[in-house]
């Protein structure tokens, strides 16, 4: 111990003496062995360490306010989880938790297993198995015989494994009267995500739990491995190097336990003997969990009677045999009066042949609810097509509209789309990626769209599809277009839009380029027009983009000043190494212009002194992981250079 710094040890042996004398003197007929066990007992009374004698002050306040604590609780677990979905590299899959359902008394049953498929979490994504416990222990002085289920079977409790319960779940499990608070707020109970095995007692239980509130409902069906699709024609092969290393596996362990026979040409005897060792083989990999069409009917029969309180509504499938089996089962909802999202996502890979709809037998188109969604306020159809004519009641009023991945013969007409837009006069979000109306296109004004996303959208499409849209008020605009030479379109972009005496691009706050080829005099005319702009978003990895980046530092006049972007206040960046970012921050500060926030793609490297330059010179430097789509533009520049090099 250094000799400034206190002795604990003289310390607490001085208090303790005090505190001894002091019960001495007030207790005279107290022995001093009683009179220390008291003075330990009392310096201990406020350790936080050791459980209140008393029972838990947090018991004391009123079950309205320790309910909201337990609202706040969940709330903070699921922004948590949030963040660590965006950065998890699991590519999407969603972690199990574990939860326990009622018994008809009341009671906690069960934690369920790793399999669980219900996640009381946000919609965005768990651990290793909990034993079953009984009902939760008691704290109040009630003797309960369920004290100890809570810990493993070999007596140990894993802390790991309770941290990643559901907060909702975690309270639930304190004590009874924390139970009673939990299940008694049915607002902790309202999101149901469907994710890997299903186990339908128990999400039930959490259907009971939500008690008529509105349900906000994920169902992901991505991670596929059903026998329905475990033989399609199309699957390659098995490896012959893999099949080889198998068999040689078995080979080995055929050996290692048999019968070997050797014969001694001296005496003529033949004789064998036998291994004792085990065959080892290499391990079949285990499936991950995930939701059968068997299981998605199963979970349709469950929530279609609570669809009068369905408030969101998601489902991501990567067949459309899953997609298909959703349509006919909510075309049959008379309505979904409660219902404000709708985001049917298919991610199965699309033919570059993209005319007519794969496969035909499912091309049906449906119209959910009847129709019927009064609240309904954001859509999203990603290679999902309904009866668009016949739905029109049904996309009214809306706010966010994301159409993608459509083969031209399911798309809507230009007259629909049009009818869409014009009982939607609040509409702010408009995504189109590849898909969108066919037909001639007429002009269609739309004055509350603040945001609109285009990408790989062909040039004889988009051309006229912006010219035929009037968009006063737009703020954001994402492009992103491949393989051709998209000129025209920026010259488009830069000229005055219809009704108007400026350029769209004049009124843009925030712009993001993932691509957009054309010629360097076209890119500058582009950028000369973004004047008032304070937020681009650049992925360098692509070289179309990369120049857009170059002609951010170039400057003019005396004193310098930017030639472009004069206003730029934020820069995200993918694609790009660190020292071209600093030399940007550099020159723009240096012309009065300096950026405030930098973002970097984690992917991308930046040296340390780079890294510490930019901190000191930013309001704000932060790395972020890139979308799927940014990666895969990355992995392909990658692969290029590498073909260079070649």
């Amino acid at each position: 111990m250094n000799g400034d710094s206190p002795d604990f040890d003289a310390m607490l042996s001085k208090d303790l003496k005090e505190r001894v004398a002091l019960i001495l003197s007030e207790n005279p007929a107290m022995s001093p062995e009683a009179a220390m066990q008291k003075a330990q007992f009392d310096a201990l009374a406020n350790n936080p360490f050791r459980p209140p004698t008393h029972g838990c002050p947090v018991n004391d306040l009123p079950p309205e306010l320790l309910a909201h604590i337990f609202q706040l609780g969940r709330k903070m677990n699921e922004e948590e989880e949030e963040y660590d979905e965006e950065y998890d590299d699991d590519d999407g899959v969603h972690l199990e938790d574990e939860w326990e359902t009622d018994s008809e008394e009341g009671d906690a049953d069960e934690v369920i297993d790793e399999d669980a498929d219900v996640v009381m979490s946000s919609p965005v994504k768990g651990t290793v198995a909990l034993p079953s416990p009984g009902a939760p222990p008691e704290t109040d002085g009630e003797d309960s015989d369920s004290d100890s289920d809570l810990d493993l079977e070999d007596g140990e409790e894993h802390e790991e494994d309770v941290s990643d319960l559901a907060f909702q779940v975690l309270v639930s499990h304190v004590c009874r009267h924390w139970r009673d608070i939990a299940l008694g707020t049915h607002t902790l109970w309202t999101t149901l995500q469907f994710s890997g095995h299903l186990n339908a007692e128990k999400a039930q239980a959490w259907l009971d739990r939500s008690n008529g509130l509105p349900l906000d409902i994920f169902i992901d069906c991505t991670t596929v491995h059903d026998p329905d699709h475990d033989h399609d024609g199309d699957e390659e092969a098995p490896d012959a190097d893999a099949v080889g290393t198998v068999q040689s596996a078995a080979s080995a362990a055929a050996a290692a336990f048999g019968i070997i026979l050797s014969f001694d040409p001296a005496t003529g005897t033949l004789t064998s003997s036998t291994t004792t060792e085990p065959p080892v083989l290499a391990e079949e990999p285990v499936p991950e969990p995930c939701i059968t069409l068997d299981d998605l009917i199963v979970i349709m029969d469950m929530i279609i009677p609570h669809v009068q309180h369905w408030r969101i509504f998601e489902v991501t499938v990567s067949y459309y045999t899953y997609m298909y089996q959703v349509l006919s089962r909510v075309a049959q909802c008379p309505s979904a009066p409660l219902l404000e999202e709708l985001g049917l996502y298919d991610y199965e890979d699309i033919s570059d042949e993209y005319e007519v709809f794969q496969p035909p037998e499912l091309a049906t188109p449906f119209v959910p609810f009847h129709g019927i969604a009064p609240k309904l306020t954001n859509v999203a159809f990603w290679g999902v097509h309904i009866a668009w004519d016949d739905s029109l009641p049904l996309l009214k009023g809306l706010r966010e509209i994301e159409l993608a991945y459509h083969a031209k013969n399911v798309r809507p007409s230009f007259e629909t789309f049009r009818a869409i837009l014009d009982a939607s006069p609040d509409l702010e979000l408009l995504s189109l990626c590849l898909s969108g109306p066919t037909g001639d296109f007429e002009v269609i004004e739309v004055p509350s769209l603040r945001s609109l996303v285009l990408c790989y959208l062909e040039n004889d499409f988009v051309k006229p599809l912006v010219q035929a849209l009037v968009l006063p008020g737009l703020e954001e605009l994402t492009l992103d277009f491949q393989q051709e030479d998209y000129s025209d379109f920026a010259k488009q972009l830069a000229g005055p839009a219809r009704g108007q005496s400026r350029s769209l691009l004049a009124g843009l706050t925030s712009l993001k380029l993932t691509c957009l080829p054309c010629d360097d005099a076209t890119s500058e005319l582009f950028m000369a027009q973004l004047g008032g702009l304070k937020n681009i978003d650049l992925n360098c990895a692509e070289e179309d983009s990369k120049r857009y980046f170059e002609l951010l530092t170039k400057m003019k006049g005396k004193p310098q000043t930017p030639s472009f972007c004069p206003k730029l206040e934020t820069l995200r960046l993918a694609g790009l190494e660190g020292k071209p970012i600093r030399k940007l921050v550099a020159a723009r500060k240096a012309a009065g212009a300096a950026l405030q926030k930098v973002l970097v793609s984690d992917r991308d490297f930046v040296d340390p002194k780079d890294e510490k330059w930019l901190r000191a010179n930013l309001d704000t430097f932060s790395f972020f992981e890139p979308s799927d789509s940014e990666d895969d533009a990355m992995n392909d520049e990658d692969m290029d250079q590498m073909t260079d090099d070649d």
